[in-house]
């Protein structure tokens, strides 16, 4: 079945974990916790937007006048409406193959054949939301986010995909078995179920593909947006000029 049946699910989320047409930089972490937007420097909070969308730089408040705070509380709302998003777009991915997984397996009389592929998918899901959030449970948008998901995240996913492709055939080779063995199929109804297990796979692929390339697109451009927001508000507010949470890239497309 090669990499169509549960890879292939999980390759959608790629489009998600790896949004890497966004041709914008993240300087520096940018924290998200209870209404708190925060960017790191050396491990601390450098810029700080409260949950009352008051405005802290090194720890000191800056004072601002209605127009900045409106402008302030906005871009703070954008940027927790957005954000999050690129975590929750990854879950849908590895959500979407441990559903049609267990679809595939409730087919079969052998249950146990699923156990270790379905296992190897929790850890991609939980893999997937480390990069994103950290022990606290707060969002974090790592530095450098979009060229680490062209690299090291991306050889990481594709060495974690290739397990999963591997036993997920696997597990379906030893199920077939199982039933060849109880009687329950001879070779040519084997291959007959083999062949609709992997049209059944290779229809799920190919509905939802397009959906989470639309999905992880507009989230790319949500991102793009947000960094003309903040050159805007930076206008307005001056001091955050020194400290920039997106610097983007889309005259270099």
């Amino acid at each position: 079945m090669k990499k169509g049946l549960i890879g292939g699910l999980l390759l959608l989320s790629s489009g998600a974990v790896y949004a890497q047409s966004c041709p914008v930089n993240v300087p520096n972490p940018i924290h998200i916790d209870k209404g708190n937007v925060s960017v790191y420097e050396a491990g601390k909070p450098k810029l700080l937007i409260d949950d009352n969308n008051n405005l802290f730089i090194n720890g000191k408040q800056v004072d601002l006048n209605t127009m900045q705070q409106q402008a302030l509380t906005a871009y703070s709302d954008n940027m927790q409406t957005y954000l999050p998003q690129m975590a929750a777009l990854a879950q849908q991915g590895t959500d979407l193959a441990l559903a049609v997984l267990k679809d595939v397996s409730s087919s079969f009389n052998s249950q146990t054949a699923f156990t270790k592929v379905q296992t190897l998918v929790k850890q991609l899901s939980e893999q997937a939301q480390h990069k994103f959030y950290n022990a606290q449970g707060d969002f974090v948008m790592p530095a450098d986010v979009f060229s680490s998901m062209d690299t090291t995240w991306k050889t990481e996913f594709e060495n974690a995909i290739q397990q999963v492709t591997v036993e997920s055939i696997s597990s379906v080779l030893t199920a077939l078995g199982d039933e060849m063995k109880h009687g329950d199929l001879d070779f040519s109804q084997m291959q007959t179920k083999f062949s609709q297990l992997k049209t059944q796979i290779t229809d799920t692929v190919a509905q939802h593909s397009g959906e989470m390339k639309v999905k992880a697109n507009d989230l790319c451009g949500s991102i793009e947006g947000l960094a003309k927001q903040e050159q805007q508000l930076q206008q307005i507010i001056p001091q955050l000029q020194d400290i920039p949470m997106f610097k983007s890239n889309a005259n270099e497309r």
